[in-house]
């Protein structure tokens, strides 16, 4: 008879404890973008993963395309220290300018001492300069790609670590067999990697990268009748079992194929995981390096897919990418900003399942003009110079051929900014639903009149603060009761009406 998980092994839920168990006896492949960023952790997290790899011994081992791509892709993963400091002190030139700018704008409306004012002028150009001191001065033994191999710590490390655990490239005949079956189950949509479906035409083995990796490393833990991790950074649906934000474990599909190969676990692991339960292997690391492998970084390969030819291609920018969400917001369309938002969460890449269930569409529903509020909003956003006149579309839909729409892709820059500058949770909204407008909530709230009209530079003496720059842009940002101006008004019991971007006015009449 057979029991609960016989034939269902995909679907059990492994404990902490398994895990540590299994990272002492267990074969563990390591993949490309795990190897790549230990040129982008601190290196108190990059020393901390090697010395959890150094600890694994002869389990450790790595399959040859991992190694192909870290070749490949290492320059991009050190990427331009001087450029970052130059791109760093740009930024905040223009921070400081913005500040000064609010300041005189509110030392006016305060009638402010211009003495005063001065004083804090100096403080803010105090702030800046101790700023740009920071950034000048980081990191100045910085790996950089023109650095002699043999000067390069990082591979030092890991040459000595690495030797003798790198798989061998098969043969001709078998590797070109594996490509194709690897590009076989990306068209079937078999885990892992169909995801990487655009990446056909960028290298030799097309999208079967990730296969590759896989198919090796089980091939190894077969012969040596073990147990197999895999350590990797990708957090895509193609080789997670997720629920929502949750990473649970290695897909259905190929914990159940393992084990009808071995008999034996697959396991997945992050980088952050491993070194959360470094102690398993008597290793002691920094409580802080594991926060620092778990930060989300934008996709090395994303950034290698890039040709040196497009260097005229431009970036969102933090502003931008708050506006478009914003104005998604205020048109209604709150399912295409939380499928921006869970892209991100998900490292750039969201399959189409997950698209359809955060939008609530039915499965035989077609996605024609999915990306046009995106696409039309980018526009906007440049028209208003805001954005550089070519960008990366905020969401690229992915295709096979002729077939439905399988995955959406936001840009490597945007992930970046959503990940490291998150927004509020929609709880944390409704706890503060009026933000710096609640001084116009207080006032309309005490007012008898049903109605009552304003200019936009009475509000802003009300608030003491600037509107937001949609209010003098767009008639759906003063509708919308999505946005802190428009909680602030129902809250006081109004609603809109009228609004002239012309005179800059607006009425105010209670709601019935």
């Amino acid at each position: 008879m057979a029991g609960l998980f016989d034939g269902f092994e995909g679907y059990r839920v492994v404990t902490p404890a398994e895990k540590r168990d299994a990272l002492t006896k267990a074969l563990v492949a390591v993949d490309a973008n795990v190897l790549l960023n230990l040129y982008r952790y601190n290196p108190r997290t990059t020393n901390d993963l090697l010395a959890v790899l150094d600890k694994l011994g002869d389990r450790l081992v790595v399959p040859h395309q991992a190694i192909r791509e870290f070749h490949r892709n290492r320059l991009k993963a050190i990427g331009n220290p001087e450029q970052a400091n130059n791109d760093a002190r740009s930024a905040l030139d223009k921070s400081q300018h913005a500040a000064r700018r609010a300041l005189d704008v509110w030392s006016k409306q305060v009638a402010l001492d211009e003495s005063e004012l001065q004083h804090l002028h100096d403080d803010v150009g105090r702030v800046f300069d101790t700023l740009r001191a920071a950034v000048d001065g980081a990191a100045p033994d910085r790996v950089h790609p023109s650095t002699p191999t043999d000067e390069d710590p990082v591979l030092r490390r890991l040459t000595d670590l690495l030797d003798g655990k790198v798989q061998p490239c098969p043969d001709d005949a078998r590797w070109s067999a594996l490509i194709d079956e690897g590009k076989q189950r990306v068209a079937d949509m078999v885990p892992p990697g169909y995801l990487d479906a655009d990446k056909s035409d960028q290298y030799p083995e097309g999208a079967a990268g990730d296969f590759l990796v896989y198919s090796q490393a089980c091939e190894v833990a077969k012969a040596r009748e073990l147990d197999l991790i895999i350590v990797t950074n990708d957090e895509k649906d193609d080789w997670w079992w997720r629920r929502g934000g949750d990473l649970i474990g290695p897909r259905q599909e190929m914990t159940r194929e393992f084990f009808d190969l071995t008999g034996r676990r697959l396991y997945l692991m992050r980088p952050s995981e491993l070194l959360d339960h470094s102690i398993a292997l008597n290793v002691q690391v920094n409580p802080d390096s594991a926060r620092d492998a778990g930060t989300n970084r934008s996709d090395i390969d994303d950034v290698a897919g890039v040709d040196d030819d497009d260097v005229g291609l431009g970036e969102w920018t933090a502003e931008a990418v708050d506006s478009l969400l914003e104005r998604l917001r205020a048109e209604g369309r709150r399912d295409l900003a939380e499928v921006i938002l869970e892209a991100a969460r998900s490292g750039g890449t969201l399959g189409r399942d997950a698209v359809y269930t955060i939008c609530g569409y039915s499965d035989d529903r077609l996605l024609v003009g999915f990306t046009r509020p995106t696409a039309r909003i980018t526009a906007h956003l440049q028209t208003e110079q805001r954005l550089p006149e070519v960008v990366t579309p905020m969401l690229t839909p992915l295709y096979r051929g002729p077939g439905r729409l399988y995955a959406v892709r936001i840009p490597p820059e945007v992930v970046e900014i959503l990940t490291t500058h998150a927004p509020r949770s929609d709880v944390e909204a409704e706890l503060e639903p009026t933000g710096k407008y609640r001084p116009l909530s207080d006032y309309l709230s005490a007012i008898r009149a049903d109605s009552t009209s304003m200019t936009f530079t009475e509000i802003e003496d009300i608030l003491g603060d600037t509107l937001a720059p949609s209010a003098r842009r767009h008639l759906p940002y003063w509708y919308s009761s999505q946005n802190s101006l428009g909680k602030a008004v129902a809250t006081a019991g109004f609603k809109p009406r009228g609004v002239r971007f012309d005179t800059e006015t607006v009425e105010f009449h209670r709601r019935g």
